[in-house]
C-alpha cells in the first residue's frame, strides 16, 4: 500500500538522480559553494558524520571548511538508485588532507575514502541528507 508523502511531487526518480549529481559535481567537485542554493530548501537539515548542519548558510560554510581542509577533493559516484523522493549515493572521495578536521590533525597526505550520502527531496530541492563515512582514514 502505498501512503500519501506531502514532500512527494511528480519529479521522477530519474530526475532526482540528476540533480542529486549534479549537486555532488557544482558543489563538491567543482567548489561552486554559491550554487548550493539551486540545490538545497533554505531550511536544509545535513547529516554529516563529524556534525549536523542546519540551514542553507550553515551549509554554504560547512563545505567551504571542508574544501579549505581538502582543497584537491574529488568525489566519484560509483552507484546511485532512487525510490520516491529519496536518493541514495555510493561514492569514492580521494584527497589530500592539508589542515585540521574534525579534531583530526592534518596529516598531509592523500587518502581515499568511500561513503554513502541519503537525500531526501522536498519539490526539485534537497530537504535533508544523511551522509555516511569511514572517518578513521584520517587517522591513519
Amino acid at each position: 500500500m502505498v501512503t500519501y508523502d506531502p514532500y512527494r511531487t511528480h519529479m521522477s526518480e530519474t530526475k532526482y538522480k540528476t540533480v542529486a549529481r549534479r549537486f555532488v559535481e557544482e558543489i563538491f567537485n567543482e567548489r561552486k559553494t554559491e550554487a548550493a542554493k539551486n540545490f538545497l530548501t533554505p531550511d536544509v537539515a545535513y547529516h554529516g558524520m563529524a556534525e549536523e548542519v542546519k540551514g542553507l548558510e550553515d551549509f554554504k560554510k560547512w563545505v567551504a571548511e571542508d574544501l579549505s581542509a581538502f582543497p584537491d577533493m574529488k568525489i566519484t559516484i560509483e552507484d546511485e538508485f532512487g525510490e520516491e523522493n529519496k536518493v541514495a549515493i555510493r561514492w569514492a572521495l580521494k584527497a589530500t588532507h592539508e589542515k585540521d578536521f574534525a579534531d583530526f590533525p592534518a596529516t598531509h597526505k592523500k587518502f581515499e575514502s568511500h561513503g554513502v550520502e541519503i537525500l531526501h527531496f522536498e519539490g526539485d530541492k534537497i530537504k535533508e541528507a544523511w551522509t555516511l563515512t569511514d572517518l578513521s582514514v584520517l587517522a591513519q
